[in-house]
């Protein structure tokens, strides 16, 4: 496996080498590039390392504009490279730069804090270009937006119209995604850099660049309620989202040759333009700040995965909606909702009654749903179409999750309500065949069963179902157990007739015990003859009465505590004790009868 990997990892050092360059001196590496419908994004591993290896927080800085305006040339001037070893530069009518391209040597600068600074410079394909479809550029225009710590808009001579427009999808999905759902502490997804609206013109009129700006993004009056006009406005509005403040730069031309530009050094530039563009690199230093995302200062790492989320949510449909890119945001958030929400059930022990499912249920969706709103990115519904989506799909999930556990609840109580019975119905067989028949016992103890054994362990959705069927055995088990019982009473109490007849009269000869029991065995077998069946008999009193006489006997807390058989015992021992004791008395009374004879 490890001589597999060599290949690409040697392939992969060699691209970063050719990136890096000699020294500090760098090249630019894709990092972005088009796919070949030129309509979507793909990311360009070469380049995305570049920027995972840079260390501490960076800020980058991305030109936009449209194509053939100067921006490659721009950005090879503030890194004072020529065009030969910078971004390329192209006079030609097709554009030179595809994608998404960064200088592989940060510029270093410290923070207010002193910390170092990494600022990472980016050119990107200029929007307008043939052979494009519009999403690809409002793709580029947003990850530019999304991922810039300063974001400079390159124009060639004033803002036009059709300039803020392209910004329109950038701004929507910075809507989307700048505002958060939380509190008011809540940090946004990604904090918004620095805008710097850079024109290229000798000529405003008598206005300042700035002032030429703020009138070309103030609000237009629209008395009539144009929708346009209404976009047009709420687009200028929300130009915040994008930048925390929008800056505007003037810049000469450098010189009347333009494609002869890469050729010419600073001597031979326009001297306001030398100077303009000291300025501009002194600005854009200024302004650069480190990217924060969460609250949390990016390291090359963090945007090198900001880049990669961004370019896959991008690309998630073919035309990309602001709702499809926020969901994909908050996708990694609804699993985690979802986990959040299944973990809680972990310390649940099922079976369960169905209130108390419910209940927990309850609580656990609330958690997992404040936690998705305390912490999912987005705007508020209003801003944002279709922003319930993923909420309702969350929803939707979580209800599926508590099915799941309704079924796993009612199979567990299932199982253990069917043990718990048939527990209690191997009870009954028991005392279908104890030794000493007794309704007290057979009765008393199924009570026993019925509360603490299957009471205790059976609740849930099975309860009601078990528990009328435990009834409807016990209605069974007692109905076969009362027949047998009276029978086997009535038998016992005919051979126990007939056991005295034959005691008293061969064995203690007590001659109103003998006729005791024959009257008693005369009547227990003519009575039977004289009723129309046994039922009549097992219903008269005197066999109730009988009834609880064994009942006593058979059943009184010297036979439930388990002392009968030992009492029993006892009474045998001292009775034979007392035998024995008797037959050796008599022989000494024997002998002394004869001494006192002689």
């Amino acid at each position: 496996m490890a001589g597999g990997l060599r290949l690409p990892l040697l392939l992969l050092a060699a691209a970063l080498g050719a990136c890096l360059g000699d020294g500090q001196e760098g090249r630019s590496c894709p990092v972005v590039l088009p796919v070949e419908s030129r309509s979507k994004l793909r990311v360009d591993h070469e380049g995305l390392e570049v920027i995972r290896s840079i260390g501490g927080p960076v800020a980058p800085v991305v030109v936009i504009g449209p194509y053939r305006s100067g921006k490659s040339f721009l950005l090879n001037q503030l890194l004072n490279v020529s065009c030969d070893a910078g971004f390329g530069v192209g006079h030609t009518r097709s554009t030179q730069t595809k994608g998404i391209w960064v200088w592989s040597a940060p510029a270093v600068v410290p923070t207010r804090e002193g910390t170092p600074l990494s600022v990472v410079y980016m050119d990107t394909e200029g929007f307008e270009s043939a052979g494009k479809s519009d999403s690809y550029d409002d793709r580029i225009f947003a990850l530019s937006a999304l991922m810039s710590s300063v974001l400079i808009y390159n124009l060639p001579e004033a803002v036009r119209e059709s300039d803020i427009e392209k910004l329109s999808f950038a701004i929507e999905l910075a809507n989307g995604l700048y505002s958060t759902a939380g509190d008011g502490d809540s940090h946004l997804l990604i904090e918004p850099g620095n805008m710097v609206w850079l024109i290229q013109r000798d000529f405003l009129g008598g206005k300042t660049v700035q002032e030429m700006v703020d009138d070309s993004l103030a609000q237009v009056d629209n008395p009539f309620n144009d929708k346009d006009i209404d976009q047009i406005n709420r687009i200028r509005k929300s130009l915040s989202l994008v930048a925390r403040n929008s800056t505007a730069f003037g810049l000469t031309q450098p010189h009347l040759n333009r494609t002869g530009l890469c050729s010419m050094g600073d001597s031979m530039l326009d001297a306001r333009y030398v100077k303009q563009k000291a300025r501009l690199a002194g600005l854009v230093r200024d302004l650069a700040t480190p990217k924060l995302m969460k609250g949390r200062v990016m390291t090359g790492k963090r945007l090198a995965e900001l880049i990669e989320k961004v370019v896959g949510a991008l690309n998630e449909r073919e035309i990309p909606s602001v709702t499809s890119i926020v969901d994909s945001f908050n996708t990694e958030l609804l699993h985690k909702c979802i986990q959040m929400y299944v973990a809680n059930w972990t310390s649940a022990r099922l079976p369960m009654d169905e209130g108390a499912l419910e209940d927990l249920h309850a609580e656990f969706l609330l958690a997992a749903m404040g936690h998705y709103e305390a912490h999912r990115f987005g705007a508020s519904e209003e801003l944002v179409e279709g922003g319930n989506v993923l909420r309702e799909r969350l929803a939707r999930e979580i209800e599926r999750a508590y099915d799941t556990k309704m079924t796993a609840n009612s199979l567990k109580s299932l199982e253990v309500c069917e043990s718990a019975e048939r527990e209690c119905e191997q009870t009954l067989e028991r005392l279908q065949a104890m030794n000493l028949p007794s309704k007290k016992k057979f009765t008393v103890e199924f009570e026993d069963c019925e509360r603490v054994t299957f009471g205790g362990a059976c609740v849930g959705p099975a309860l009601e179902k078990q528990k009328a069927r435990l009834r409807s055995a016990w209605d069974r088990e007692f109905g076969r157990f009362e027949k047998d019982y009276n029978d086997r009473l009535y038998l016992g109490m005919v051979l126990i007739t007939l056991a005295g007849i034959v005691a008293f009269r061969f064995i203690c000869k007590v001659q109103p015990m003998e006729g005791a029991c024959w009257v008693l065995f005369v009547f227990l077998e003519g009575y039977p003859r004289v009723v129309e069946s046994q039922k009549e008999m097992y219903a008269s009193r005197w066999w109730a009465a009988t009834v609880r006489v064994w009942e006593f006997l058979a059943y009184n807390p010297v036979t439930k505590s388990g002392w009968l058989l030992l009492t029993a015992a006892g009474v045998f021992a001292l009775w034979r004790i007392g035998l024995r004791m008797r037959r050796k008395k008599r022989p000494r009374k024997r002998d002394r009868r004869r001494d006192l004879d002689v």
